[in-house]
């Protein structure tokens, strides 16, 4: 597919907390047609979510066009817990390999917590392939935890053990990670990981939207706890923080953010793929 100015159609990728289906004033059963009419809206073709567990991932796919499928592993294990859930537009996107880690000493087992993590931490690693263009990517989405600093902390090595593992695709790293732009997790992810901020790249008028919002609507804060972050290869050409919702319901108490992407085209008949 070619774009109306003639180049390829760029990427879009969406950083989406779906907020677990607590007991609380914003059911899961209401919010879910508006997440569905949200994500039909946006159409991204990458989504890194977080929270979601298996019955809310299954019903919120169920609700979109048939080219949308979802990946990932509970944090406790299978199908068990909270997943840092991928959904992928099939037409755009070809899986190479999956892997979920836990963000613990023990990154294979199963539940495994560490460094003072108040619950099981996961990153799920999806390499894929841009059948438009054919560039390689390392597409990265966690969720880290909320209390503890170290954890933190220790997971930015995990993560950037990660990227360093690419082996040569462009790396996206979505998430919530529970702390602002400002904080040492941005600042190491950028300096250590070579990785740049989406957003910084191309910032919108929305940008100063704390992406956390508890259903309370927009503010403006400049308080960004959800990130696109993207390997030097990668050119964000559009973001935003995305304020869909329906009278006063909004289908997370997080608002998603996104970015669209310029990728390299390494492959002669790309422009010509019947994909979007």
């Amino acid at each position: 597919m070619v774009d109306d100015t003639g180049g390829t159609a760029p990427l879009s990728v969406m950083s989406y907390n779906l907020r677990y289906p607590a007991l609380d004033r914003n059911p899961w059963r209401r919010r879910r047609p508006v997440a569905a009419a949200m994500l039909r809206d946006s159409a991204p073709h990458l989504v890194g979510t977080q929270e979601g567990v298996l019955r809310q991932l299954t019903e919120l796919v169920d609700g979109l066009p048939e080219h949308y499928v979802w990946l990932g592993e509970g944090r406790n294990g299978g199908d068990s817990g909270e997943f840092t859930a991928v959904v992928y537009d099939a037409r755009r996107i070809g899986i190479d390999a999956v892997d979920v880690r836990w963000l613990s000493d023990r990154p294979r087992v199963a539940g495994s917590i560490s460094w003072g993590a108040r619950h099981p931490r996961t990153l799920t690693v999806v390499d894929c392939t841009d059948l438009l263009t054919g560039t390689g990517i390392r597409f990265l989405n966690t969720h880290l935890d909320h209390r503890s600093e170290r954890s933190r902390e220790r997971s930015v090595d995990a993560l950037l053990a990660a990227v360093a593992e690419a082996d040569g695709r462009e790396c996206i790293l979505t998430g919530d990670f529970n702390v602002t732009q400002d904080s040492p997790v941005h600042a190491r992810l950028l300096s250590e990981g070579g990785l740049a901020d989406a957003v910084l790249g191309a910032p919108a008028p929305d940008s100063d939207i704390n992406t956390f919002h508890a259903y309370r609507g927009p503010r403006r804060e400049n308080k960004r706890i959800d990130w696109i972050l993207h390997s030097s290869g990668l050119h964000p050409v559009r973001t935003s923080v995305n304020l869909f919702g329906r009278g006063k319901q909004y289908p997370s108490d997080h608002f998603p953010i996104e970015a669209d992407f310029a990728l390299p085209t390494t492959r002669a008949d790309a422009p010509g793929q019947p994909v979007s």
